[in-house]
């Protein structure tokens, strides 16, 4: 009689926490794996997504009632380097409040390397706001070419 008989008995509970926590384990590690050693980072998105313009002065024009207002983009290589309302009439202006204030917001954002997709402004120009970046957009489509 010298060896001891030892019964162990496991709820079905038991076993399913287990097995459910050791598959909640992997998938973190998993996780972790993913994030720190497998992801890339984005720094390919950042190099592939930066313009190329062929330098130079591009104009489009868009029509604020019956006025039609110029804009003139410059660029250099892969740098917008300004934006300019020309042929501004104060009539214009004066219909328009908005327009140089928003495009003044617009020009610092783009010069600053800000992408066209990410320039922000306010609610109250919105309209204002994607008028000037729709002809700023087909000004520098014209520059991509």
């Amino acid at each position: 009689m010298g060896s001891k008989t030892h019964i162990i008995i496991l709820q079905m509970k038991e076993i399913i926490y287990t097995i459910l926590f050791a598959v909640f384990a992997l998938i973190m590690i998993f996780l972790f794996v993913y994030m720190f050693f497998l992801k890339d980072n984005g720094n390919s998105d950042e190099t592939a997504s930066t313009p190329t313009y062929t330098p130079g002065v591009y104009t489009t024009s868009i029509l604020l009632g019956d006025h039609p207002v110029s804009l003139q983009v410059n660029v250099d290589k892969d740098h917008i380097n300004s934006i300019t309302a020309l042929s501004l009439e104060e009539s214009v202006t004066a219909m328009y409040p908005l327009l140089e204030s928003c495009l003044e917001n617009i020009e610092v954002q783009l010069t600053s390397g800000v992408p066209i997709e990410k320039v922000t402004y306010d609610a109250s120009s919105q309209y204002t706001a994607s008028i000037l970046l729709d002809a700023i957009s087909t000004a520098l489509s014209k520059a991509s070419k």
